[in-house]
């Protein structure tokens, strides 16, 4: 488990927890990938890695955002104006940005505008683009070749006037 991240002189310094080792279950349809893995430390020690690369937190879909990284978001509550129809809400800026820690993003069915809700992959695969056009440009690089095919193959959703009626019908 992260628990802190840090920026060093030439990268980033990740701080990380051992916890248990939990057995997984395969796939029965799947072949597995034989990868050589380092044995897992004792649950509770201190694990150090420095990477020249700023890190992902990607969780996949074990637990939720609240459960996995409530440290980076705010949540709307019954007073918040930008509360969406679920309370609890992580409240997003326009590119699914956390508005309480920059550089953070969110993806996935825990995306919500307002009223409308991305819940299911053919709603929020279409704000996977805009996710990337952000950090693209906050890296300085051209995205306008690449949004406007996402636009064309309609894999680019930042107009919620038209998705309304599909998106919102969960509230």
């Amino acid at each position: 488990r992260v628990l802190m991240v840090e920026k060093a002189k030439d990268g980033y310094t990740v701080t990380a927890e051992w916890l248990a080792v939990e057995e997984e279950e395969e796939a029965p349809l799947r072949e597995p990938t034989k990868v050589k893995m380092n044995q897992p430390g004792e649950p509770g020690t201190t694990l150090v890695l420095h990477t020249p690369n700023p890190p992902i937190l990607a969780t996949g879909f074990q637990g939720s955002v609240e459960a996995t990284a409530s440290h980076l978001f705010a949540f709307a509550d019954d007073d918040n104006p930008r509360k969406s129809c679920l309370n609890g809400a992580p409240l997003l800026t326009e590119y699914d940005e956390s508005t309480s820690t920059k550089g953070v993003f969110l993806v996935g069915p825990q995306v919500q505008h307002d009223a409308l809700t991305f819940c299911f992959v053919y709603k929020f695969r279409q704000r996977f683009a805009v996710v990337a056009d952000a950090i693209c440009q906050g890296l300085g690089k051209d995205t306008k070749a690449a949004v406007a095919e996402c636009r064309q193959n309609n894999m680019y959703l930042d107009d919620f006037e038209t998705c309304e009626d599909t998106c919102g019908d969960v509230c």
